[in-house]
């Protein structure tokens, strides 16, 4: 052979064995990672198992020998796998690209089952049932056949698709292995879900033998029978499955059997069954609530079916309407009256039962008449039809409650229709009338009161009543300064009153006081002496009885001051003393105007010292009562009368720096300033004195006074005329005229003292067109709007007033802010600007009664034209002033309660409304009892 023949043949032998061995060699390293692979796999270690099937199919790829294929496959399938069990976003495309490019190969199949398997185990069933669609069936056994039909239909079960559910369990309902009884079971839920009752029954009795599925399938099977309305049977066959703790769904099954109970009314029966399940229920539907409930009131369980149709009251259906029904008879059973009216009230306001609302509405207008929500009764009662059984009972409770209600005029209607009354019924319109004309006045309403009290005069049948009617007549006609009428009344009233007992307000003490009062007024200091002494002495002797506080703090102390007044008028100043040191050593309201009269008496007996110590206390100690500007323009007066000019100027100045905005003092302060100046030989400072009086809004009088002062100084003492000329022009006062405007408006107020109203008006009107900055002109605008006022003219009255209150602080600044807002409030209606003269009256009044009226008047102005903040502020300073009585109080804390309500803060609402309770008895009483009743019902 030819030498170089045998070395090619050698040559190429040798090159096949070498590949040959490389390719062994690469296999074996790509099996060892598949193994090493497959090792982490079942270890769970995913990523590092499908780093080495990777090395496997990577290390065999190039070789591409059929005889390695299926390690390749194998190792591409589990990197696949790694990739899915890893939630690797590409796993799942890793996976079907296996699938299209092996199958129809068995290994694809053995994919699509793997990962069907994977999702279903994980729960993933949506996805589970896409691969498990994805197999062909025909190639599996029939086990493997029975398994994937089951998982696939449990799959569609959990994902509530009953219908494949059914077709794929059907499938394998009859095949003899371990998915039988599984497959039975399912089967048999997706009947009873459909409502295949018999279907559903059949396949239960077949899973019957499965330890797994014997205790679930009593609970179907229980409420097959019930859903068939079949309830012997439920009860045969669920009662003794009570008793077996074992049992599956064992406290549903006792509702069941409690419901068939319910179902046949027999409620003792159901009872044990019921509570059963409630008692081991954390969430109960509203059906339930109400069995449990209803079958509890029938058997006389009434606490515990509170407790259920409790949780009904805010149910808005059928349902809820009757459970608010038995719940207000189960309150009434169990005591609690008010909370059944607040039950039988919601019932009546549902519309699905027209009986139940019929007889809610009654038992919630009758439980209102007991409890004593007199107003609430009516509206309810008056909401019963005639051809209602009821109708003849709620006249009868009508009746009844109109003698007691507040509706007092509504009441007179209906005793005034009555013939042939007897004398209790004409004692009770007596006293109807009475309460209503008492109603109208502390409503501010005396003209109308007048009218009520009057007609309980014309029925005087009860002596009690016609005292206090007769009281009030004369407390009106005080109020409305006819002190000739008010003296004959209350004498009356003091004669007839003698030994009855009286409330508080309308007592003899009060009477006497008033009238003291009204002798006052007429300056007949000795006849008003005797009645505020009687005033001082009983109250003190019956002060143990007393329980209105304004009685006893307010009125004592102010009768005591007046009696000191009264003798101090009559000279008596040892007895005057006597009544001041008693208001000062009991602080009654108002002592430190007793220490300044106690000042003023020292002045008049000689004891200069004692005089200028009292008053300098005053304005040191009580620097904010209203006299301390009194005391210190008096303390000035004083020193000067005492010739120590310097010691005269300190509390003068005092007062100017001081109280500028808010005392009447100023001016005439400027002037004695000005005075004393020019005394120690300062023109030039006495000028400027002078002059302050003009930027203050001076009367006629204190500008006279400081004009004779400037023209004495300028033209007698500087020899200045044409500077006293020139001031005069720039306060716009023309020389020339001044005698003019003097007898312009002397000749309307001449008309206005004498009563001619009509002539005065006239005047002043003729007057301002003329002056309308004059000397005369804010005099003239108070008394023409007093003119107006007289004449019932309150709209041109008002004007007048607000030119007063335009120009700021004046003498009659206080009084015109007083007047406009009355006027606003009770004719103009304009609530809006009431409050703000109210506001403003308030900051500059010159006496603690004024701020409490002005802060009285801002609460009321404030509620009606809606300023929730502005009621809430001024009804907290009239419950805290002294001066208030107990309606105002209530009303104020009326108020505040509204305010607190609207703010949802029930805690405060609830202690203002339980005052007005406390102190009040009349409409907002009611409202106030009503909104307390709803806070708890909110609680």
């Amino acid at each position: 052979m030819d030498k170089r023949k045998i070395s090619l043949v050698f040559l190429l032998s040798f090159f096949c064995w070498s590949v040959f061995a490389q390719q062994t060699a690469v296999f074996t390293e790509a099996n060892l990672a598949y193994k090493r692979g497959m090792d982490l796999y079942h270890k769970g270690v995913f990523g590092l198992a499908q780093n080495e099937f990777k090395k496997a199919v990577d290390l065999l790829v190039p070789i591409n020998e059929p005889r390695y294929s299926l390690l390749q496959t194998k190792s591409e399938l589990h990197y696949a796998k790694c990739a899915v069990r890893q939630n690797l976003p590409e796993g799942e495309k890793l996976i079907l690209d296996f699938i299209r490019n092996y199958a129809p190969d068995p290994m694809a199949n053995l994919a699509i089952i793997e990962m069907a398997n994977y999702y279903y185990n994980a729960k993933k069933y949506k996805k589970a049932i896409r691969f498990f669609s994805m197999l062909n069936t025909n190639s599996l056994t029939r086990d493997e056949k029975s398994e994937v039909l089951f998982k696939m239909g449990y799959a569609f079960f959990v994902k509530k698709k009953f219908s494949k559910a059914k077709t794929n369990f059907g499938k394998i309902k009859e095949i003899q292995n371990q998915y039988f009884y599984p497959a039975n079971y399912y089967y048999g839920m997706v009947a009873f879900f459909e409502g295949n009752y018999q279907q559903a029954i059949k396949s239960f009795e077949r899973v019957k033998k499965s330890k797994k599925y014997a205790n679930h399938i009593p609970y179907y099977i229980t409420q097959i029978y019930f859903a068939e309305g079949q309830y012997d049977k439920v009860i045969n066959y669920g009662a003794p499955l009570t008793k077996k703790k074992s049992i599956r769904n064992l406290k549903e099954i006792h509702q069941l059997v409690g419901q068939a109970f319910f179902e046949k009314k027999e409620y003792k029966n159901a009872l044990p069954y019921l509570e059963y399940y409630g008692e081991r229920s954390n969430k109960m539907r509203v059906e339930d609530f109400y069995q449990l409930g209803f079958v509890q009131y029938k058997t006389g369980n009434f606490a515990k079916a509170v407790k259920n149709f409790e949780e009904l009251s805010k149910v808005d259906s059928p349902l809820g309407q009757n459970a608010l029904y038995n719940l207000g008879d189960c309150y009434i059973r169990v005591g609690k009256k008010n909370s059944a009216r607040n039950a039988f009230a919601a019932a009546s306001r549902m519309n699905y039962d027209s009986q139940v609302q019929e007889e809610s509405l009654y038992n919630y207008a009758k439980l209102s008449y007991e409890l004593k929500y007199d107003g609430e009764a009516v509206t309810a009662l008056q909401k019963i039809k005639p051809t209602s059984p009821y109708h003849t009972e709620a006249q009868t409770i009508m009746s009844a409650i109109f003698l007691n209600t507040r509706d007092y005029e509504r009441a007179m209607r209906i005793i005034e229709q009555l013939p042939n009354k007897t004398p209790e019924l004409r004692k009770t319109y007596q006293k109807v009338a009475y309460n209503r004309g008492l109603q109208l006045y502390r409503d501010d309403r005396s003209v109308q009161a007048v009218k009520f009290f009057k007609k309980s005069l014309e029925v005087p049948v009860d002596q009690r009543t016609k005292a206090l009617a007769i009281y009030w007549l004369g407390e009106i006609a005080h109020n409305q300064n006819n002190y000739d009428a008010s003296i004959a009344q209350l004498s009356q009233f003091l004669n007839l009153s003698r030994g009855m007992k009286l409330p508080d307000e309308a007592s003899i003490h009060m009477a006497n006081y008033t009238q003291g009062y009204n002798y006052l007024k007429k300056k007949k200091y000795k006849q008003a002496l005797g009645y505020f002494q009687g005033a001082v002495g009983g109250i003190k002797q019956n002060e143990m009885f007393i329980s209105n506080n304004y009685v006893k703090q307010k009125v004592l102390g102010d009768a005591t001051l007046r009696a000191g007044d009264c003798l101090f008028k009559g000279n008596e100043y040892n007895q005057a003393i006597r009544f001041y040191n008693e208001a000062i050593n009991n602080k009654y309201s108002g002592y430190v105007y007793a220490y300044y009269q106690k000042a003023i008496i020292e002045g008049l007996r000689g004891n200069t010292v004692e005089k200028i110590l009292a008053l300098e206390r005053i304005a040191t100690s009580y620097s904010n009562s209203e006299y301390a500007d009194d005391a210190l323009f008096e303390l000035g007066s004083t020193y000067q009368e005492m010739g120590q000019l310097n010691k005269a100027k300190n509390p003068l100045k005092q007062l100017i720096n001081n109280y500028k905005n808010k005392s009447e003092l100023v001016n005439a302060t400027l002037i004695k300033l000005g005075l004393i100046t020019y005394n120690q030989g300062s023109y030039q400072t006495a000028i400027d004195y002078y002059k302050q009086v003009f930027s203050n809004n001076p009367t006629p009088k204190e500008a006279q006074g400081a004009l004779a002062a400037l023209e004495e100084i300028y033209i007698e003492d500087l020899g200045k005329p044409n500077d006293y000329f020139a001031f005069l022009e720039s306060i716009n006062y023309d020389v020339n005229s001044e005698e003019k405007e003097s007898i312009s408006f002397k000749s309307a107020e001449t008309q206005f003292e004498n009563g001619n109203y009509d002539r005065a008006i006239s005047g002043y009107k003729r007057y301002l067109r003329s002056y309308p900055n004059g000397r005369n002109s804010l005099t003239a605008h108070y008394h023409l709007g007093e003119s107006y006022a007289v004449q019932k003219n309150y709209r041109d009255a008002l004007t007048a007033y607000e030119g007063v209150v335009t120009r700021g602080q004046s003498k009659y600044y206080a009084k015109a802010l007083n007047k406009a807002a009355l006027i606003a409030y009770n004719d103009a209606k304009d609530f809006n600007k009431s409050y703000e003269y109210y506001s403003k009256l308030e900051k500059v009044a010159t006496t603690e009664e004024m701020k409490f009226d002005a802060q009285l008047g801002a609460l009321r102005s404030a509620y009606r034209s809606n300023r929730p903040n502005e009621i809430n502020a001024m009804a907290r300073k009239v419950v805290n002033n002294p001066r208030a009585s107990d309606y105002q109080k209530a009303t104020a804390n009326f108020y505040i309660g509204k305010f607190a309500m609207d703010k949802k803060n029930y805690d405060e609402a609830l202690s203002a409304f339980n005052q007005v309770t406390r102190l009040s008895d009349d409409e907002q009483t009611a409202e106030a009892r009503y909104n307390i009743a709803y806070i708890y019902y909110l609680r």
